[in-house]
């Protein structure tokens, strides 16, 4: 009886107490692994057995319909069973891969995304205040070039 009351406080003792934002991150942590699905060998490994398990019920089947010998209607039962086990693994396995493919591509763009020029992005999301001040120096400078003009016609027809 103290054994088991020594061993419960070294127990409760031991364990940590979880603040609820290490509680939403193991949750956050663990949807992240769900949604990745299974590895890409597992995924191959699936498919093939799926097919195997298909073909192994397809035999069966035909078997006991073709009138084999030795073939009874158990074999039968178990070939529909495969081909149904079959059929969803490889529906499953399939649905994984097309997942899987998916996350690529999206990772890929937004890989892309963030490789683009710095000046790029800048010159996209230019403010107003920027716009205003990047239009009057085209004024400014029009002017210049326009009076700078004036000043040589000027100064060409006083010579003349």
């Amino acid at each position: 009886m103290e054994d088991n009351k020594k061993e419960e406080l070294e127990q409760a003792e031991t364990t940590e107490v979880k603040l609820p934002e290490e509680e939403q991150k193991e949750e956050s942590e663990t949807e992240d692994s769900r949604d990745q699905g299974l590895p890409g060998t597992s995924v191959g490994l699936m498919l093939l057995a799926g097919f195997y398990l298909v073909y192994t019920g397809y035999k069966l089947c035909s078997n006991v319909l073709a009138g084999e010998e030795g073939a009874s209607w158990g074999f039968m039962v178990a070939g529909i069973a495969f081909l149904v086990i079959g059929a969803g693994m490889l529906f499953v396995s399939g649905k994984n891969l097309l997942r899987k493919n998916k996350a690529k591509k999206a990772e890929e763009v937004e890989e892309e995304s963030e490789a683009q020029p710095e000046a790029e992005k800048a010159s996209r999301q230019m403010s107003i205040a920027e716009r205003a001040r990047l239009a009057e120096s085209i004024a400014e400078k029009e002017a210049q070039e326009a009076s700078e003009k004036e000043n040589t016609d000027t100064e060409d027809s006083d010579q003349e």
